[in-house]
């Protein structure tokens, strides 16, 4: 069975704490807090990437959910949360994962539904019912973009 991932309370509602939550056989969350979230749109806005802030932040959320949650291979569905996006996502999301990762897991994005398990996490996280299991630093969010090339010593 697929990992499914959905979030709660949108990126660029920047007022409101963002969840993103996985579930299948394991359940893991991330939050990114509307301060970070404010702090990364400023970031991203000095350096002329004010279009893409909400993309690239929610591809970061995403690839620090699957590192927290250690999944190192399988099928991951994504609720779609901006259509017509989801490209775009995936390749941000791709970049960041290592060679060896990127062969063992195959993105994917579709309607996940309300009753899906990790909807419900999402949304009891969001609410304070369960707290997160991680909550993500503007600096894990910058580190994200990072180049992942290594220095040849020159």
């Amino acid at each position: 069975m697929a990992y499914q991932i959905d979030q709660s309370n949108k990126i660029e509602q920047t007022n409101k704490d963002t969840v993103l939550a996985l579930s299948n056989s394991i359940q893991c969350s991330v939050k990114i807090t509307s301060k970070t979230k404010r702090q990364a749109q400023e970031m991203f806005r000095m350096n002329g990437e004010s279009r893409v802030f909400v993309f690239k932040t929610f591809a970061a959320g995403i690839y620090l959910l699957l590192k927290n949650s250690n999944i190192k291979q399988g099928k991951i569905i994504i609720d779609i949360e901006y259509p017509g996006r989801d490209k775009q996502i995936k390749l941000h999301v791709e970049n960041m994962l290592s060679e060896n990762e990127k062969n063992k897991i195959e993105i994917t994005f579709k309607p996940i539904g309300k009753s899906s398990p990790a909807h419900n996490l999402a949304y009891k996280v969001s609410t304070g019912k369960n707290s997160a299991d991680k909550i993500i630093s503007l600096k894990e969010i910058r580190d994200c973009f990072r180049s992942k090339t290594k220095s040849r010593g020159v």
